[in-house]
């Protein structure tokens, strides 16, 4: 794949998760997104150092290539974007079997999506990784970064409005 391309499936996905940005998180709700997006950029930088120096895959093409081994793009700004949609999708009123297919059904949408990364771009090959394992880490870090997010802004007993 040139370069180009590259470019142009950076492009498409970024307009994508900012649309969906602006449509799905609330004015009023900007400091719980910025503060899930952070937690789960901490979740996949640390993760990402591993994946990379221990070779279980590799991004040939890098936005920022003398500055890090990591998949930039969807590592630090795609995942994390997806991330606070989650968050702000989840179904936290309904039944435990409905929040279970949110959880599985969202995880196989972001296993799509990195096997489409790995197969039509130059962003990301597995070396000793696969989408399974991709699959496992996005349920992981999803729903850690959902408890961390409501733990973070949870409202104490004695206190009715969650301090500014």
């Amino acid at each position: 794949m040139n370069f180009s391309q590259n470019v142009t499936w950076i492009t498409i996905t970024s307009i994508i998760v900012v649309i969906l940005l602006i449509l799905i998180v609330p004015k009023n709700r900007i400091r719980e997104a910025w503060i899930n997006f952070l937690f789960f950029q901490t979740l996949t930088w640390g993760t990402g150092v591993i994946l990379a120096q221990y070779h279980l895959l590799k991004s040939p093409f890098r936005i920022f290539p003398k500055a890090t081994t990591q998949d930039f793009f969807n590592d630090f700004t795609i995942f994390p974007a997806v991330s606070v949609i989650y968050y702000f999708l989840y179904p936290f009123q309904q039944k435990w079997y409905i929040q279970l297919f949110f959880i599985l059904g969202s995880s196989v949408i972001i296993g799509i999506y990195d096997f489409s990364v790995e197969k039509f771009t130059d962003l990301k090959r597995y070396i000793h990784w696969s989408v399974i394992h991709q699959f496992i880490l996005s349920i992981l870090f999803n729903l850690g970064s959902l408890w961390f997010t409501v733990w973070f802004f949870k409202k104490s007993k004695n206190d009715t409005q969650v301090r500014s």
